[in-house]
């Protein structure tokens, strides 16, 4: 199987579980964002060129079922997703604890982005101010879920990541 067909069957259960599993799930009155966790994961491992592809894809994907305007997310993931990639090119050494922090900081900014983004597309009400606190708890949830979806999408890249056992 291919690396595209790999990464957008991910996407997909993604997308499935989001709408299905987490429609209800809420930590402090906030839900993970599978696809922006995705997003990160793909320019974290394959880099900036084909993560930002990634990152767009899966911005898309998630915009579709969203009431904001269409590509607000697609271009703040991909915005997050270059900027990812880019830092990590630079990093020394890649460990798990690398990885939490900077899906964390990466899922934090990626709200705060889409908030930021959207309000300057038409769409005020994204611009409050618990959208920080909704930035840290989004960030905690995902770089707590990364021991689950690391191997999903290193299975998903083929060996293509730059993660290093």
């Amino acid at each position: 199987m291919s690396v595209p067909v790999r990464l957008g069957l991910v996407m997909l259960a993604a997308l499935l579980v989001q709408l299905t599993v987490l429609v209800d799930v809420r930590f402090f009155g906030v839900a993970p964002e599978l696809l922006s966790l995705v997003a990160v994961f793909g320019a974290f491992f394959i880099g900036p060129e084909r993560g930002v592809l990634v990152a767009f894809g899966a911005g898309l994907l998630w915009d579709v079922y969203l009431p904001t305007p269409l590509g607000v997310t697609a271009f703040t993931l991909a915005l997050i997703g270059y900027a990812v990639a880019r830092f990590n090119e630079g990093l020394f050494h890649d460990s798990r604890l690398q990885l939490a922090v900077m899906v964390f900081v990466a899922s934090g900014m990626a709200v705060l982005g889409y908030a930021l983004i959207g309000g300057i597309m038409g769409s005020p009400e994204l611009l409050r101010i618990d959208m920080f606190r909704i930035a840290l708890i989004v960030g905690g949830i995902h770089a707590l879920l990364t021991p689950l979806v690391s191997p999903v999408m290193m299975w998903a890249v083929g060996g293509e990541g730059t993660m290093r056992r």
